[in-house]
């Protein structure tokens, strides 16, 4: 009988186990295994994806700018550009988000805060916790609403505990939940929430109830950036973009979606950061970034056109994509000075942006044509929020079409702003990459005053890259400028010149560039260039002058710290020269005044060759 009740409770005590083991573990346990794809494709089965118009209550695009100071909130409606209203919101402290019925910010006094989309009067707040660090906040289209607050308990800096609360579209809390590590901002449909967590994981999450639907973890990389669209949820990093899909398990193993360019200094910024701090309120990440419309492509995302926009600051740079991922840049557009540009948006065949003015403008993807744009509404705005999806701009008679390409990138690199140094190094890069320059304008780019130093030194290197037979007589016009003080000129570009005529072994240049060898303002950068293309052009005419000038200027110190020129023209009496220039070398080897660098250079050709000076007779 004891040992029948022993194994009962021992039965019993398993029974337990068993039904514990069973048990599903709640949302965010370290230990629920990620990548289960049977939950994977139940829980995409259930997301609601976004319509392709706006996502405002209204179902009409609009635009909502916050205004500088004061802070307000300006409703437009982007088609007419005209203010539908405004309410103060002077202790905004985060982007408008639009969900649903309202447009809802964080106000660092009351917390999160809604206005009513059609009007902007204020409808609900609620308060933050204390001590937790605001993450951002996303809209559905139902008007829920989920945000992310990170916490640091006290002494214990390296651990963090995050969370996600879900409301509802009065304001009301539906769920929160916790967890160890650290979430983003997450991404929020009607039915489903996506949760990035721990850089390489997505939570999916069910908006009705506390309950994880499905964890997907990303294997190389990290999932930095998500956007939905009707066409889908598409999240990566700086290597590209997945589509999220029921074989993601399988997707995520290959490469993601991307592009490659020969453009330096380009960056791939697909959306914004959803684990970075900063872009929970409006700053200048909202003008640096990839414009695209992502879309269900046959292997997972792809780009809409296969096309895509750079936007850096007050530039755009168009770009089309082929069948192997290599961008090509089509066109380029800078605006002026006066511009400031504080936000933009893809929208398929369109880009749309605001100014600082409140004005919107449009551009179209493949040509950079700007088709249309409003009045500026007399405020100065910091921000704007665009809820345009499916938008075309109205017609318009007024076309601008932007300057061709070499034209743009010439002046987005002698932009005197100097406010965007990144711009301009990725337009002289775009420059080297586009090529077609031709000698005129790399000639033009090198001797105008205006030009930066950077766009000089590329403009240099593409023509000692490429020196062009038929651009001849442009360079020997720059060298055949006269020396005149009292007109302030001299022969310009003396260095490139003349290593773009000795590489193309242009006899017709040796009169002149023997003339400015012998002209005493000529710079000792000079002389070495002007010696070593002509050594490069090899001919006889240069011996004598040579000759006269090493003579000349053996033991002039003005040579001691660069002798490079007068080593050159020694090679080229080595070279070119019969016995008369022997002698002279040895002479200059022998005679105690020459400069010692001189004097080494040739004994060493003289003993390289084999044949070594022999004594001066007596």
């Amino acid at each position: 009988m004891r040992r029948t009740m022993k194994t009962s409770a021992l039965s019993l005590t398993l029974f337990v186990l068993l039904l514990a083991s069973c048990k599903p573990l709640p949302p965010f346990h370290q230990n629920t295994m990620p990548n289960d794809s049977g939950k994977i494709a139940k829980a995409i089965n259930r997301i609601t994806l976004p319509p392709a118009g706006p996502a405002n209550a209204t179902g009409e695009p609009l635009v909502i700018f916050q205004g500088l100071n004061p802070r307000t909130a300006v409703a437009v409606a982007p088609a007419t550009g005209k203010i539908l209203w405004k309410q103060p919101t002077p202790n905004a402290i985060s982007r408008y988000v639009v969900a649903g019925s309202h447009v809802v910010y964080l106000d660092k006094t009351t917390g999160l805060t809604a206005l009513d989309v059609r009007s902007g009067k204020q409808a609900w707040t609620v308060p933050m916790r204390a001590q937790h660090t605001f993450m951002g906040l996303s809209g559905a289209p139902n008007g829920k609403i989920a945000y992310v607050t990170n916490f640091k308990p006290a002494g214990d800096p390296l651990n963090q505990v995050s969370t996600v609360t879900i409301l509802s579209e009065d304001g009301r809390e539906i769920w929160s939940l916790e967890a160890n590590g650290r979430m983003g901002l997450p991404l929020m449909t009607n039915t489903v929430v996506v949760v990035p967590y721990r850089n390489q994981h997505l939570v999916l999450l069910d908006t009705s109830s506390p309950k994880e639907l499905a964890r997907i973890l990303i294997p190389k990389g990290e999932v930095r950036f998500m956007k939905a669209t009707s066409e889908g949820i598409f999240f990566g990093d700086k290597r590209g973009m997945y589509r999220l899909s029921p074989d993601i398990v399988d997707v995520v193993g290959r490469a993601p979606a991307t592009m490659t360019t020969d453009i330096h200094n380009v960056e791939f910024r697909y959306s914004l950061d959803r684990y970075d701090p900063v872009t929970t309120d409006y700053s200048a990440y909202e003008v640096r970034s990839l414009l695209a419309t992502w879309i269900r492509g046959k292997a997972g995302a792809a780009l809409h056109e296969n096309r895509f926009v750079i936007h850096m600051f007050k530039y755009f740079l168009g770009f089309s994509v082929n069948e192997k991922s290599q961008a090509t840049l089509q066109w380029a557009v800078m605006h002026p000075y006066t511009d400031e540009l504080i936000g933009s948006t893809a929208n398929k065949d369109f880009v749309f942006y605001a100014k600082a003015d409140g004005s919107l403008e449009c551009l179209k993807v493949a040509t950079g044509e700007r088709v249309w744009r409003t009045e500026p509404l007399g405020m100065r705005m910091r921000g704007v929020t665009f809820d345009i999806a499916g938008m075309t701009p109205p017609s318009s008679a007024e076309v601008e079409a932007p300057a061709p390409l070499l034209d743009a990138l010439t002046a987005i690199a002698n932009d005197p702003d100097s406010r965007y140094p990144l711009a301009k190094r990725l337009a002289i890069d775009a420059l080297a990459v586009v090529g077609g320059a031709g000698v005129g304008r790399l000639i033009k780019m090198l001797t105008n005053p205006e030009s930066s130093a950077e766009l000089r030194e590329k403009a240099a290197r593409d023509l000692i890259a490429r020196p062009d037979p038929n651009g001849v007589p442009l360079y020997l016009s720059l060298l055949q400028q006269p020396f005149d003080y009292i007109k302030n000129t001299r022969p310009m570009a003396v260095e490139v010149m003349a290593t773009v005529l000795g590489s193309l072994k242009t006899k017709e240049a040796v009169p002149t560039m023997l003339q400015l060898l012998a002209h005493p303002a000529t710079s000792q950068k000079e002389l070495v260039a002007l010696t070593e293309a002509l050594l490069a052009i090899g001919d006889k005419g240069i011996i004598r002058p040579f000759r006269e000038f090493l003579l000349a200027y053996r033991a002039d110190p003005a040579f001691a710290q660069d002798i490079h020129a007068l080593q050159k023209m020694a090679e080229a009496l080595f070279r070119l020269g019969g016995p008369a220039e022997r002698q002279v070398l040895v002479f200059l080897t022998e005679d105690e005044r020459t400069l010692p660098r001189l004097r080494e250079y040739i004994l060493r050709m003289f003993t390289e060759s084999r044949k070594a000076p022999q004594p001066a007779k007596p």
